[in-house]
């Protein structure tokens, strides 16, 4: 149960701390590359995915917490 919610408040707090600060530089980064290229595309897709996997890290964190880790 502890580990559970230390892992729940480390990745609530890297959330909330580390990803604006992400996002930010991604965007950008994408609106300094020509447009419509290949490297924008690909800023703004890695950009999307790391905040999805915060997202995914925070609901899985949640997961173990409530439901317990095997």
């Amino acid at each position: 149960m502890l580990k559970g919610l230390v892992r729940l408040m480390l990745v609530w707090g890297l959330s909330i701390v580390l990803a604006p600060y992400v996002s930010k530089m991604f965007d950008r980064l994408a609106q300094k590359a020509p447009e419509g290229s290949l490297l924008e595309d690909s800023l703004i897709e890695i950009g999307d995915r790391h905040s999805s996997g915060l997202v995914r890290a925070f609901g899985e964190s949640i997961g173990d917490l409530v439901l317990g880790s095997e």
